[in-house]
Protein backbone atom coordinates (compact mmCIF):
# COMPACT_ATOMS: atom_id res chain seq x y z
CA UNK A 1 0.00 0.00 0.00
CA UNK A 2 1.32 3.44 -0.96
CA UNK A 3 0.25 6.85 0.36
CA UNK A 4 -1.09 7.89 -3.06
CA UNK A 5 -3.09 4.66 -3.60
CA UNK A 6 -6.55 6.25 -3.51
CA UNK A 7 -8.27 2.96 -4.31
CA UNK A 8 -7.01 1.58 -0.99
CA UNK A 9 -8.06 4.65 1.03
CA UNK A 10 -11.47 4.90 -0.67
CA UNK A 11 -12.02 1.18 -0.10
CA UNK A 12 -11.19 1.40 3.60
CA UNK A 13 -12.90 4.75 4.31
CA UNK A 14 -15.99 3.12 5.84
CA UNK A 15 -13.80 0.89 8.04
CA UNK A 16 -11.46 3.65 9.21
CA UNK A 17 -13.37 4.57 12.36
CA UNK A 18 -13.67 0.89 13.31
CA UNK A 19 -9.87 0.66 13.24
CA UNK A 20 -9.74 3.72 15.48
CA UNK A 21 -12.14 2.04 17.93
CA UNK A 22 -9.77 -0.92 18.31
CA UNK A 23 -7.10 1.58 19.42
CA UNK A 24 -9.65 3.65 21.37
CA UNK A 25 -7.55 4.78 24.33
CA UNK A 26 -4.75 6.07 22.10
CA UNK A 27 -7.19 8.01 19.92
CA UNK A 28 -8.92 9.43 22.99
CA UNK A 29 -5.68 10.87 24.33
CA UNK A 30 -4.55 11.97 20.87
CA UNK A 31 -7.72 13.99 20.26
CA UNK A 32 -7.62 15.43 23.79
CA UNK A 33 -4.01 16.55 23.21
CA UNK A 34 -4.96 18.23 19.92
CA UNK A 35 -7.82 20.06 21.65
CA UNK A 36 -5.50 21.20 24.45
CA UNK A 37 -2.75 22.44 22.11
CA UNK A 38 -5.02 24.41 19.74
CA UNK A 39 -5.33 28.02 20.97
CA UNK A 40 -8.76 29.62 21.08
CA UNK A 41 -9.51 31.47 17.86
CA UNK A 42 -6.81 29.65 15.89
CA UNK A 43 -6.80 29.06 12.16
CA UNK A 44 -6.07 25.34 11.67
CA UNK A 45 -5.09 23.11 8.75
CA UNK A 46 -5.39 19.32 9.10
CA UNK A 47 -3.63 17.31 6.37
CA UNK A 48 -4.22 13.63 5.56
CA UNK A 49 -7.11 13.95 7.99
CA UNK A 50 -8.90 10.71 7.14
CA UNK A 51 -12.40 10.85 8.59
CA UNK A 52 -11.55 14.05 10.43
CA UNK A 53 -11.35 13.09 14.09
CA UNK A 54 -8.40 15.41 14.80
CA UNK A 55 -10.05 18.21 12.80
CA UNK A 56 -13.20 17.85 14.89
CA UNK A 57 -11.15 17.99 18.10
CA UNK A 58 -9.39 21.16 16.88
CA UNK A 59 -12.72 22.75 15.92
CA UNK A 60 -13.82 22.83 19.57
CA UNK A 61 -11.47 25.80 20.15
CA UNK A 62 -10.40 27.01 16.71
CA UNK A 63 -11.98 29.85 14.79
CA UNK A 64 -11.73 27.78 11.61
CA UNK A 65 -10.45 24.36 10.57
CA UNK A 66 -9.66 23.17 7.05
CA UNK A 67 -9.91 19.36 6.96
CA UNK A 68 -8.02 17.93 3.98
CA UNK A 69 -7.26 14.52 2.51
CA UNK A 70 -6.57 12.99 -0.89
CA UNK A 71 -9.52 10.59 -0.54
CA UNK A 72 -12.96 12.00 -1.36
CA UNK A 73 -14.60 9.13 0.50
CA UNK A 74 -12.63 9.87 3.67
CA UNK A 75 -13.70 13.51 3.44
CA UNK A 76 -17.34 12.53 2.84
CA UNK A 77 -17.28 10.61 6.12
CA UNK A 78 -15.61 13.56 7.86
CA UNK A 79 -18.38 15.87 6.57
CA UNK A 80 -21.06 13.52 7.91
CA UNK A 81 -19.39 13.38 11.33
CA UNK A 82 -19.12 17.18 11.51
CA UNK A 83 -22.77 17.59 10.53
CA UNK A 84 -23.94 14.99 13.07
CA UNK A 85 -22.06 16.86 15.85
CA UNK A 86 -23.31 20.28 14.75
CA UNK A 87 -19.80 21.55 13.99
CA UNK A 88 -19.91 24.43 11.51
CA UNK A 89 -16.49 26.10 11.73
CA UNK A 90 -14.91 23.48 9.47
CA UNK A 91 -14.33 23.19 5.73
CA UNK A 92 -13.25 20.25 3.58
CA UNK A 93 -10.92 20.08 0.59
CA UNK A 94 -8.90 17.54 -1.37
CA UNK A 95 -5.27 18.52 -0.79
CA UNK A 96 -1.81 17.00 -1.30
CA UNK A 97 0.29 17.70 1.80
CA UNK A 98 3.48 17.80 -0.31
CA UNK A 99 2.15 20.67 -2.45
CA UNK A 100 -0.03 23.01 -0.40
CA UNK A 101 -1.59 26.01 -2.12
CA UNK A 102 -1.29 28.32 0.87
CA UNK A 103 1.14 31.17 1.34
CA UNK A 104 3.94 30.93 3.89
CA UNK A 105 2.79 31.35 7.50
CA UNK A 106 -0.95 30.95 6.87
CA UNK A 107 -2.02 28.79 9.84
CA UNK A 108 -1.67 29.03 13.61
CA UNK A 109 -1.75 25.23 13.88
CA UNK A 110 -1.03 22.58 11.25
CA UNK A 111 -1.87 18.94 11.96
CA UNK A 112 -0.74 15.79 10.14
CA UNK A 113 -1.75 12.74 12.15
CA UNK A 114 -0.75 9.13 11.48
CA UNK A 115 0.63 9.79 8.04
CA UNK A 116 4.39 10.32 8.14
CA UNK A 117 5.08 6.58 8.52
CA UNK A 118 3.30 6.10 5.16
CA UNK A 119 5.66 8.39 3.24
CA UNK A 120 8.92 7.69 1.45
CA UNK A 121 10.13 11.23 2.24
CA UNK A 122 8.54 12.31 5.52
CA UNK A 123 11.00 15.17 6.00
CA UNK A 124 9.86 16.80 2.74
CA UNK A 125 6.27 16.68 3.99
CA UNK A 126 7.26 18.18 7.34
CA UNK A 127 9.08 21.04 5.62
CA UNK A 128 6.00 21.86 3.53
CA UNK A 129 3.74 21.73 6.60
CA UNK A 130 6.22 23.91 8.51
CA UNK A 131 6.25 26.43 5.63
CA UNK A 132 2.52 27.18 5.97
CA UNK A 133 2.71 27.39 9.79
CA UNK A 134 2.79 30.94 11.20
CA UNK A 135 5.80 32.10 13.22
CA UNK A 136 4.95 31.24 16.81
CA UNK A 137 2.55 28.55 15.56
CA UNK A 138 2.57 24.80 16.12
CA UNK A 139 2.96 21.76 13.93
CA UNK A 140 1.26 18.70 15.50
CA UNK A 141 2.51 15.34 14.22
CA UNK A 142 1.08 12.36 16.14
CA UNK A 143 2.06 9.07 14.49
CA UNK A 144 1.70 5.39 15.35
CA UNK A 145 4.99 4.07 16.70
CA UNK A 146 4.58 0.45 17.84
CA UNK A 147 6.96 -0.79 20.49
CA UNK A 148 6.98 -4.14 18.69
CA UNK A 149 6.42 -4.86 15.02
CA UNK A 150 5.08 -8.29 16.03
CA UNK A 151 1.92 -7.03 17.77
CA UNK A 152 -1.32 -8.73 16.72
CA UNK A 153 -2.94 -5.41 15.80
CA UNK A 154 -0.05 -4.47 13.51
CA UNK A 155 -0.44 -7.81 11.76
CA UNK A 156 -4.17 -7.14 11.27
CA UNK A 157 -3.42 -3.73 9.74
CA UNK A 158 -0.91 -5.30 7.38
CA UNK A 159 -3.33 -8.11 6.45
CA UNK A 160 -5.87 -5.61 5.14
CA UNK A 161 -3.19 -3.89 3.06
CA UNK A 162 -1.95 -1.15 5.41
CA UNK A 163 1.77 -1.67 5.01
CA UNK A 164 3.58 1.60 5.82
CA UNK A 165 6.92 2.61 4.39
CA UNK A 166 8.29 2.20 7.90
CA UNK A 167 6.96 1.25 11.33
CA UNK A 168 9.04 3.69 13.39
CA UNK A 169 9.86 3.10 17.02
CA UNK A 170 9.26 6.19 19.19
CA UNK A 171 12.96 7.09 19.13
CA UNK A 172 13.30 6.49 15.38
CA UNK A 173 10.31 8.73 14.75
CA UNK A 174 11.71 11.57 16.83
CA UNK A 175 15.09 11.14 15.12
CA UNK A 176 13.67 11.45 11.58
CA UNK A 177 11.85 14.64 12.63
CA UNK A 178 14.97 16.09 14.23
CA UNK A 179 16.79 15.53 10.93
CA UNK A 180 14.77 18.48 9.56
CA UNK A 181 16.70 20.75 11.93
CA UNK A 182 13.56 21.86 13.77
CA UNK A 183 13.11 21.73 17.53
CA UNK A 184 10.98 18.65 18.26
CA UNK A 185 9.15 17.83 21.49
CA UNK A 186 7.51 14.41 21.77
CA UNK A 187 5.57 12.28 24.21
CA UNK A 188 4.52 8.63 23.97
CA UNK A 189 0.83 7.73 24.18
CA UNK A 190 0.64 4.08 25.21
CA UNK A 191 -2.04 1.69 24.01
CA UNK A 192 -2.72 -1.19 21.64
CA UNK A 193 -0.66 0.61 18.99
CA UNK A 194 1.22 3.41 20.76
CA UNK A 195 1.50 6.88 19.24
CA UNK A 196 4.34 9.34 19.52
CA UNK A 197 2.80 12.81 19.66
CA UNK A 198 5.42 15.17 18.24
CA UNK A 199 5.14 18.95 18.38
CA UNK A 200 7.27 21.44 16.47
CA UNK A 201 6.88 25.09 17.45
CA UNK A 202 7.92 27.60 14.81
CA UNK A 203 10.01 30.44 16.28
CA UNK A 204 8.71 34.01 16.13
Amino acid sequence: MKFFDMKFWDRTADLYDAFQAVNREVYKEMTATVERLVPRGAKVLDCAAGTGELSLAAAKKADSVLCTDLSEKMLANARRKAASRGIQNIGFEVRNLFHLEDEDGTYDVVIAGNVLHLLTDPQAAVRELYRVTKPGGKLLLPTFTPLSKDSSLIKIYERIGCSPEHWYTPQEYKDILCETGYDVKAKLIRGAVPCTFAVIKKPL
